[in-house]
């Protein structure tokens, strides 16, 4: 039987959802998109208000396995409002009907329509088409309802809905964000398990998408820094915050700097996390949590002097700061010849003195987390 085609549609041949889908083409509504998904004995069909949606939900069945071969596809795209057809095809017939597409395969001769129950016939199309011409001048947003953008016509008063199955940049950019930033890994400890880790690494695939789509901001390059740790793939995490500092701006470098230090020292090259440190300090002087930091990293490449100065700097700022207190400790047992000076951050977070609590980690993570919640709302 013929099937109701509006806004921009997704027409698949059911042999090929016989072939390529678990249950065949009746199986179909389980990976359906929308409510305006149907199909009849020989074709299944998915309308849409946004070509781009439509478009997106092609790619996911060619992946499945669909052919889109030119000249026999198995699944096309057709444009309800001008009759189009991409790819071209030879097996799909398209009729009208007071202003409604109507497809079925070639040689159905059927004159009842499979479509929404509630459905009018002499009513015209449910999905109004617009240019984007048109969709610029007469169309006002004024809210997006969970997945679903609320725009008014000027010229009518009327309200239009643009259903959206897939997030927007933003939406990706703060989904990622939650995730990554809700499961930061500290330098010097090992990953988070599995599960956490399979998460992180969707948010990953979130923002190369948005890298993918140009979105070249040292936000989405640190966020990617983060992830990448993580994961535990140093290697692209330095990338990944080097990039973030090519084109990142004066106000966001010490955090960048910051985190790229830490790996740095996880990965056991203390002369550059000095270097890194030195420059997030040079931008904020009396900041303590980098100058601890740095600290550190002098700590760790066998500087010592340069540490107690360090120190020294951030204690006569914030003289009660607990963790530059114990790291002071530490390197006044290390100057005294009572411990040997720590060559990693596992030696130097994991120690304990012979009395009292443990020692406490470096400045890190809460810092890091509300900064970035902070730069992130004046994207």
């Amino acid at each position: 039987m013929p099937v109701l085609l509006e806004g921009t549609a997704v027409v698949i041949r059911n042999d090929a959802l016989d072939r390529c889908l678990d249950g065949g083409a009746s199986s179909f509504h389980t990976i359906a998109p929308n409510a305006m998904s149907f199909g009849d004995g020989e074709l299944s069909q998915a309308s849409f208000m946004s070509s781009r949606d439509a478009e997106l939900f092609r790619e996911k069945l060619i992946l499945m396995g669909l052919r889109d071969d030119e000249g026999s596809p198995e699944v096309v795209v057709v444009d309800a409002h001008n009759h189009t057809v991409n790819p071209a095809c030879d097996w799909l017939q398209l009729m009208e009907y007071k202003g409604n597409l109507i497809a079925s395969l070639v040689g159905n001769d059927s004159d009842v329509v499979v479509a929404p129950e509630s459905w009018d016939p002499d009513a015209g199309p449910s999905l109004q088409h617009m240019s984007a011409d048109e969709v610029n001048e007469r169309l006002e947003f004024l809210r997006r309802d969970e997945r679903v953008d609320v725009y008014r016509d000027k010229e009518t008063g009327q309200l239009l809905y643009s259903a959206r199955l897939h997030a927007t940049p933003d939406e990706l950019f703060e989904q990622a964000a939650d995730i990554i930033l809700g499961n930061m890994r500290h330098p010097g400890h090992p990953p988070p398990t599995e599960s956490i880790q399979c998460q992180i690494r969707e948010a990953i695939g979130m923002l190369q998408q948005l890298v993918s789509q140009g979105m070249d901001t040292w936000r989405v390059w640190f966020l990617l820094g983060k992830g990448w740790h993580a994961v535990d793939r140093t290697p692209r995490s330095i990338t990944s915050f080097e990039r973030a500092l090519a084109v990142a701006d004066t106000e966001s470098e010490p955090v960048v700097y910051k985190e790229l230090a830490g790996v740095l020292l996880e990965s056991g090259d203390s002369n550059r996390a000095c270097q890194i440190g030195e420059k997030a300090v040079a931008i904020r002087p009396r900041d303590v949590e980098l100058l601890g930091n740095l600290a550190i990293a002098y700590l760790l490449d066998g500087r010592i002097e340069s540490a107690v100065k360090s120190l020294e700097h951030a204690l006569s700022i914030a003289p009660d700061d607990k963790t530059n207190l114990f790291l002071k400790s530490k390197v006044d047992a290390v100057l005294c010849g009572i411990i040997p000076a720590p060559s990693t951050l596992a030696e130097l977070e994991g120690r304990r003195e012979s009395k009292g609590p443990p020692a406490p980690k470096m400045h890190q993570y809460n810092w890091v987390n509300r900064m970035m919640r902070r730069l992130l709302k004046r994207r």
